[in-house]
């Protein structure tokens, strides 16, 4: 059973790559049924992206996917465990785990996107790298290096024939944006040559992937 209801009514497809910190950048893309950029911006605080989304006419007719924001305070590096005590986090009482150092994603911005998922909006959370392997640069290039986002830049032009988009390159948060709209608008469309299922939940809201 699909998981998007009225799929013939919507007709904008918005991706949204969210930094887990406000200083990380973040990103919105906007595209029509034919693939065509109706917008691409650049966002960086919760209250940017709620704006921007509050003051979307056509929430209703719109399928949103948001990726899912990396905790970038995790203890995921060398330095970052030798810059706090040796002491087994969460095993010491005077090591309060404060800022989730042991949480992978971030959870910045569930509260607000499971609100508007309770108005009715179709809003849903999708994986970045389950969209990059589709398009087969995921482990061929390092993540977010220059040629990894030039790899991805030139498939969704040459393949996929969005020549809006420059040929210079475009920020990295804005490509990640952009794979979210194109699941969207695949989706939507039944595209034929993928099959789209919930591959997960976070915070409550589906992870919608390939």
């Amino acid at each position: 059973m699909d998981i998007i209801k009225d799929k013939e009514s919507k007709v904008s497809f918005i991706g949204l790559s969210l930094g887990g910190l406000s200083t990380t950048e973040s990103a919105v893309a906007v595209l029509d049924k034919n693939l065509h950029v109706v917008l691409l911006d650049k966002l960086f605080s919760m209250n940017d992206v709620k704006y921007f989304l509050d003051n979307w006419a056509g929430k209703q007719n719109s399928l949103i996917l948001v990726s899912i924001p990396e905790n970038e305070v995790m203890l995921s590096t060398k330095w970052k465990y030798n810059s706090r005590t040796y002491d087994l986090v969460n095993f010491d009482k005077k090591m309060i785990n404060r800022d989730n150092w042991t949480r992978r994603f971030s959870n910045r911005g569930s509260e607000y996107f499971k609100e508007l998922f309770e108005q009715g909006v179709d809003i849903y959370r999708f994986d970045v790298d389950n969209m990059k392997k589709f398009f087969g640069n995921c482990y061929a290039y390092r993540e977010r290096t220059p040629i990894d986002c030039k790899s991805l830049q030139d498939t969704l032009r040459l393949k996929y024939n969005m020549w809006e988009l420059p040929v210079n390159m475009l920020p990295v948060a804005q490509l990640e944006a952009i794979l979210g709209a194109f699941l969207a608008q695949m989706i939507a469309t039944d595209n034929k040559e993928f099959e789209y299922k919930r591959i997960g939940i976070y915070e409550n809201l589906p992870i919608l992937g390939i």
